[in-house]
């Protein structure tokens, strides 16, 4: 031991030593201030990143500062028919002119009620999507969307507003980003929720003009319906949009006068069960059924499909769906909550399912 620290004290004795150690101790000082004055900058530009960040969050799209009430709840404001829109002259001429060909259509009262009204999407998807993107285009100011769903690479096919971007994002939130860059002006709540009848007087509350109801699973469609019939509520609700093609087919009609669609019938019985018979506006298809199928489960799906669920009583089986059809469905809706709205007048015309009565009668007739 002795012998080690004598050795240790020549070592440190010797110049060369104290110079190298000398320098050692210099480059790990020099090492230490840069790495400190570093970490120090990138603090301040992340504080400054940051607090830039907060400025133009409270900025509008057209860079002139909103209100701070605006600000505070921007992320989580409710919608509801009274929510104030807050527009200064300037922006109100930028809008009369964006919906310029609208307002020579329905006219400054027509618009005006357009303008003024509360409407409530309920599914966010192909047919969904589609109509609140037209209403918004159309003037709607005050617009709730509900979808618990997410975005997947099989909704770019039929979605109206979401890109590979969004993919695994809610739906939802697709759509109001995407309504920012068309109408910053529009107040727009996302609600990433799965409807039912528990979360019904929630999810429609604030004294909505119009609901449009856009779900697939027919259970939920049938409480939605019924809520809606109950609570005095203006709806109209798409039907079947898979697995057809023929847009000539496309109606709007009562589900009393509804044929040819397996689900317009199936909600129709639903709807009977609860005493409903008819009042309820759909959109809907006459193009007879089975030139596609829903896809067959997987071998390993057949022993307990109801595993493979999204959700407990949720279809498993894929329906194929040609994008172009929710689309109009979509737009078929808008279109018509839009003349409702304004008080524009149309006549839907529904087509019953006589045709083989027809043909008969032209025969008996030597027609």
């Amino acid at each position: 031991m002795s012998e080690y620290l004598e050795r240790l004290s020549r070592a440190l004795g010797d110049t060369r030593v104290q110079l190298v150690t000398t320098a050692v101790a210099a480059s790990a000082v020099t090492v230490g201030v840069m790495w400190g004055t570093r970490k120090a900058r990138r603090t301040q530009q992340t504080r400054r990143l940051k607090h830039d960040a907060e400025d133009m969050l409270s900025l509008d799209s057209n860079g002139f500062s909103l209100p701070a009430d605006t600000r505070a709840s921007a992320e989580s404001l409710a919608v509801t028919k009274r929510t104030p829109v807050r527009l200064s002259p300037n922006e109100e001429l930028l809008i009369q002119e964006q919906l310029a060909r609208h307002y020579v259509f329905f006219g400054q009262e027509g618009m005006a009620k357009v303008r003024d009204s509360f409407v409530v999407v309920v599914g966010a998807g192909g047919v969904g999507s589609w109509a609140a993107l037209m209403l918004l285009r159309s003037g709607v100011q005050r617009i709730r969307v509900i979808d618990f769903d997410q975005v997947t690479l099989s909704s770019l096919n039929r979605h109206a507003a979401a890109t590979r971007a969004n993919v695994g994002t809610p739906k939802v939130d697709a759509l109001k980003q995407s309504f920012a860059d068309i109408a910053p002006h529009a107040m727009v709540e996302a609600r990433v929720a799965l409807f039912s009848a528990e979360t019904a007087a929630d999810l429609l509350a604030g004294e909505p003009d119009y609901v449009l109801d856009c779900i697939d699973n027919m259970d939920t469609k049938t409480d939605l319906l019924e809520f809606c019939k109950n609570h005095s509520l203006e709806v109209i609700s798409a039907m079947g949009a898979g697995m057809k093609s023929d847009p000539s087919r496309v109606q709007i009609a009562d589900i009393s006068d509804t044929f040819e669609d397996p689900m317009s019938r199936a909600v129709r019985r639903r709807l009977k069960l609860r005493g409903i018979m008819g009042g309820v506006k759909v959109v809907y298809s006459t193009e007879k059924p089975g030139k596609v199928q829903l896809l067959s489960l997987a071998e390993s799906q057949k022993d307990e499909p109801g595993d493979f669920s999204v959700l407990p009583d949720f279809r498993v089986r894929i329906v194929p769906v040609l994008g172009t059809m929710p689309a109009m469905f979509g737009v078929a809706m808008a279109t018509h909550v839009l003349t409702e709205l304004a008080g524009f007048p149309t006549e839907p015309l529904p087509v019953k399912g006589r045709f083989a009565l027809y043909n008969r009668m032209q025969c008996d007739l030597g027609v």
